[in-house]
C-alpha cells in the first residue's frame, strides 16, 4: 500500500509541473496572466490530497 500511495504522490508533483510547461509552450514564451498561475496553482490541489489520504491511511497497514 505504501508503494501505491509513493507513486501517487509523485504522479500528483509532476501534474502541476506539466501544467507550468504546457503554458510556456501553448503561449510561446509569452507573458504570463493571472489566470496562468491560478490554473498552475490549482493544478497542486491533487498534490495536497494525495498527501491527505497518506495521512489518514497510515495506520492502515498496521496491525494492532
Amino acid at each position: 500500500m505504501k508503494k501505491v500511495l509513493v507513486l501517487i504522490q509523485i504522479l500528483a508533483l509532476i501534474f502541476p509541473v506539466m501544467i507550468f510547461f504546457g503554458y510556456i509552450i501553448m503561449d510561446d514564451g509569452d507573458q504570463f496572466t493571472e489566470e496562468h498561475y491560478m490554473i498552475t496553482a490549482l493544478s497542486a490541489i491533487p498534490f495536497i490530497f494525495s498527501l491527505l489520504v497518506k495521512f489518514l491511511m497510515s495506520g492502515a497497514d498496521q496491525e494492532k
